[in-house]
């Protein structure tokens, strides 16, 4: 029994018609499931990127719900009506669900959106005996626009470093901090400075060292920020002046009194040659008093320092018999002392209004209200030297530049309106937009490096300093009285001892807005 089996394996073995079939059928198992599950997956990949879809839209629109205002679940109601728009295959998902949700360190400042559908497909639940459950979620960030103002402000479009704060630079001015720059680094910080400012907006990218500041808000990458001054153009004062100083010394000025009259004098003799005075006769008279001139140590009061006839019209000669007759209009003045008042004088220049090829102060000196240009030389101030300048603007023209070394004396205060109507000639509408400039350096001028602000305690440096083409460095202290202190440069870097504790008086509030206000809603997850 045993041999005949296996002579029956050895000639099954060697018979070879029907392998095909055998292997066809062997294999058919395998060649329906993979058709089969082919089937269910692109099922699924369709139902997911369908839903997707949906809850992506979904999540935008609820972050734009939420930017717009809306208030309450209105925000879920508008994502669940892009889910409804925006599912046509799938109508057998589950409820969504849409939340607020924390993102980037922010509170509820994200639209999170979950979903999922649950079917059988034929193939699959043979293998899994059950359904199969399809989930997506979509998160959208959304930020409200906001618009900033800034005291300190870098207008550069593109540079790294537009604001760079270093040293051990104590900058607690909360009036903000802005850089127009798109850079990824705008604003830098070096050293150790203690820094408060409130907030830190650019339209690039902020330094990290920044996330270590307390309470400072920060904000990158903000859309819609302008050059506050852009649109601005300086006023002109062409008259031509020059700096000098005096010196010391005492002079007088005296007070006098002009008495003027107008009278005929009449001349008799026996020949047109020789006649002599006969007779006057007053035709008016006047006095004017209070006028004032330079006089000197020797003047008292009584003192006659003019005594004066002047033949006006000199008359025609006639005849009368064999005498002669000649009547001439003669003016008469006598200027008489009043009163006599010794000035001592310090050493020091008062300046008045106008164009200076350069302005580098080299003693104590005094400003008159009005416009100061400078055409293409430096304004500079030494630490040494006191210098008032109360209702002024200094226009920086052709390369020009500042250097301020500010002592305690120093006091530069920018016009009011008013004082721009009355001593630029400036119309009411002009004066008002530029209402706080002090130094405002014309957008067509080439620009100047090395332009610095060097303060200290009790300087005073009230308005704005505009330098759209330059740069500037600040390295010292300064006081304001009536406004926030505005600093607007190409760039902007503080550095050193510099002490910004009292850009904003207390109750003031700075005005000067560089824009922002630009909704942001962007996919996130």
């Amino acid at each position: 029994m045993f041999d005949q089996v296996k002579r029956f394996a050895r000639s099954l073995r060697r018979d070879t018609g029907g392998n095909t079939m055998m292997l066809f059928a062997l294999g058919m198992p395998v060649f329906v499931g993979g058709a089969g599950l082919a089937v269910d997956t692109a099922q699924w990949y369709q139902w997911h990127r369908e839903m997707q879809f949906a809850v992506d839209q979904a999540a935008m629109a609820g972050a734009w719900s939420r930017v717009g205002g809306s208030t309450g679940d209105e925000y879920k109601t508008r994502a669940e009506q892009e889910i409804d728009a925006n599912l046509q295959v799938v109508d057998f998902e589950a409820a969504p669900t849409v939340n607020l949700a924390n993102y980037a360190g922010g509170t509820n400042n994200s639209v999170l959106v979950t979903l999922s559908a649950t079917k059988t497909l034929p193939f699959s639940s043979m293998l899994t005996g059950s359904g199969t459950t399809i989930s997506v979620s979509a998160q959208a960030a959304f930020e409200k626009g906001r618009t900033f103002t800034a005291c300190l402000i870098a207008v550069d479009p593109d540079t790294p470093g537009a604001i760079s704060i270093g040293g051990s630079a104590f900058v607690t001015s909360n009036c903000g901090a802005a850089a127009l720059s798109n850079n990824e680094e705008a604003i830098t910080m070096n050293g150790n400075p203690t820094f408060d400012v409130g907030y830190l907006v650019a339209a690039g990218g902020i330094d990290d060292d920044f996330d270590s500041v307390e309470d400072l808000e920060i904000f990158e990458n903000q859309a819609g920020l302008i050059d506050p001054f852009a649109d601005l153009a300086p006023p002109d004062n062409p008259t031509p002046r020059t700096y000098e100083c005096t010196s010391a010394g005492t002079r007088y000025e005296i007070t006098y009194s002009d008495r003027r009259s107008v009278e005929e004098w009449t001349y008799r003799g026996n020949s047109p040659t020789n006649m002599r005075l006969e007779s006057t006769s007053v035709l008016s008279t006047g006095t004017t008093s209070g006028l004032t001139k330079e006089g000197d140590r020797h003047d008292r009061v009584g003192d006659v320092i003019l005594e004066s006839s002047t033949v006006t019209n000199t008359g025609t000669v006639t005849q009368s018999g064999n005498r002669y007759y000649r009547t001439d209009t003669v003016e008469t003045r006598r200027q008489t002392i009043t009163a006599v008042e010794e000035q001592t004088t310090v050493a020091g220049a008062s300046l008045q209004p106008g164009t200076y090829s350069d302005l580098r102060v080299s003693c104590n000196t005094t400003m008159a209200k009005g416009v100061y240009v400078i055409d293409g030389g430096l304004f500079k101030i030494n630490a040494t030297d006191s210098v008032i300048g109360q209702g002024v603007m200094i226009v920086l023209k052709n390369g020009a530049g500042i250097e301020l070394n500010g002592g305690a004396a120093l006091d530069l205060r920018a016009m009011t309106t008013d004082e721009m109507v009355t001593y630029a000639g400036l119309t009411t509408t002009e004066a008002l937009k530029l209402k706080d400039m002090l130094i405002f350096e014309d957008p067509t001028s080439s620009g100047r490096t090395g332009n610095s602000v060097n303060g200290t305690a009790g300087a005073i440096l009230d308005g704005a300093v505009y330098l759209p083409k330059s740069d500037i460095t600040f390295n010292g202290s300064f006081e304001v009285v009536s406004r926030c202190l505005v600093i607007a440069a190409n760039t902007i870097t503080i550095q050193g001892d510099a002490n910004m504790t009292s850009f904003c008086p207390v109750g003031v509030t700075n005005t000067v807005s560089v824009g922002g206000g630009v909704t942001a809603v962007k996919l996130v997850a």
